[in-house]
């Protein structure tokens, strides 16, 4: 009696495995798979601003007009951002700049794909943003932020100034980009550009 139940439990125990198995499998092919990339995550050392400063190519002021998905090597999946210039820190950028980070969409795929990276910056269409820049080989003729330091966000706050911050996941946001009041991280604009000028000196 004990033999037939070590060997009807065993049996029990693989058809769980295999059942798990293919739960699994089923659930990776149905709907959006989402990815989380931990690969390119925490890609540099927490930076300071004067660091940054001297080590960026470009330091520039501008805003996000769209964004697509591009797979590099069949592999990794980027967002490349095409940012339009307002002003220029440091450098010479070219005329259409785009800025390249991890993690994306792809949406025309039988079954698309979404690619997380913990702690990659993010920039959104309609978004203005701060960024200190170097050259990247993946993506021809584009640049990528000097990991998650390297990207601020630009918005209003209640008094119509400009304040630029690092971390907006304090801040409400209103209908489109920007905050609606201020943020313990938000500085003035001003203040950002004239503590980046100091470091360039």
């Amino acid at each position: 009696m004990k033999k037939k139940l070590y060997a009807l439990s065993g049996v029990f125990m693989i058809a769980l495995v295999i059942a798990g198995l293919w739960v699994t499998r089923a659930g990776s092919f149905t709907g959006a798979q989402q990815i989380v990339d931990l690969t390119a995550s925490r890609q540099a050392a927490r930076l300071s601003m004067e660091n940054m400063t001297r080590g960026a190519e470009l330091i520039v002021i501008g805003k996000c007009t769209g964004t697509r998905s591009q797979w590099i090597e069949g592999r990794r999946l980027v967002t490349v951002a095409t940012v339009s210039l307002e002003e220029t820190l440091k450098g010479a950028p070219p005329e259409t700049l785009m800025v390249v980070t991890p993690g994306g969409v792809d949406s025309n795929r039988r079954f698309p794909v979404a690619v997380t990276v913990p702690d990659a910056p993010r920039i959104s269409p309609g978004e203005e943003v701060a960024l200190f820049l170097v050259r990247q080989t993946e993506v021809a003729n584009a640049y990528a932020p000097m990991g998650s330091e390297g990207k601020y966000s630009i918005g209003p706050d209640s008094s119509g100034g400009k304040v630029v911050t690092r971390d907006m996941t304090m801040a409400p946001i209103q209908k489109g980009p920007g905050l609606t009041r201020g943020n313990h991280n938000a500085v003035p604009l001003s203040e950002f550009r004239d503590l980046v000028r100091s470091h360039l000196k």
